[in-house]
């Protein structure tokens, strides 16, 4: 979660290489490993980063959006992230091309199959990786987002995993907290 925009101006000595999408975003490599390992075409879209979430909350109060309202991290950035995540599940990602919202729409609506086409596939599962090591500062607000998302869309439709390494040293696994 780091705050650029997208990873097309970030160094690949530091960040490693940049991978371009159909539609021209320029994201994580790990998005073009999903692409490739799952058969599916992602849009910059499902790149949800730091910067695009800023980009999105300040757009809106310079706007007005907020009424007048102190803009904080919790609610409004946490809720955009919300959002994003709620409004990308509903972006097709079976290569037709058709896309159900715009993440830069002004009023935040998007919509869904049956507006459009009802022959048009939306995934069953929505997966969310939250880049960076649990602990980072960075991730913190995604984090923050996701618990307040439990609650938002419901326990059953809900599952939040943590992943960790374990190496092998030798012929013993290590494990340590992470």
């Amino acid at each position: 979660p780091y705050l650029n925009v997208d990873a097309g101006t970030m160094s690949p000595f530091e960040h490693g290489e940049t991978y371009v999408l159909n539609d021209g975003g320029e994201t994580d490599l790990d998005l073009g490993n999903y692409e490739r390992f799952l058969s599916i075409s992602l849009t910059s879209d499902h790149n949800i980063t730091t910067g695009k979430v800023y980009r999105k909350v300040i757009g809106k109060e310079r706007r007005g959006d907020y009424l007048g309202k102190t803009v904080q991290v919790v609610p409004h950035i946490t809720n955009e992230i919300q959002d994003w995540i709620e409004e990308v599940a509903s972006v097709p990602v079976d290569d037709n091309g058709e896309r159900h919202w715009d993440a830069e729409a002004a009023d935040g609506t998007f919509m869904t199959a049956s507006d459009r086409n009802a022959d048009i596939r939306v995934a069953d599962v929505c997966l969310i990786e939250v880049g960076g090591t649990v602990g980072d500062i960075e991730s913190s607000v995604f984090l923050e987002a996701l618990r307040q998302f439990q609650f938002r869309v419901g326990p059953e439709n809900f599952c939040l995993t943590f992943v960790s390494l374990v190496p092998v040293m030798g012929e013993e696994q290590k494990t340590k907290p992470t």
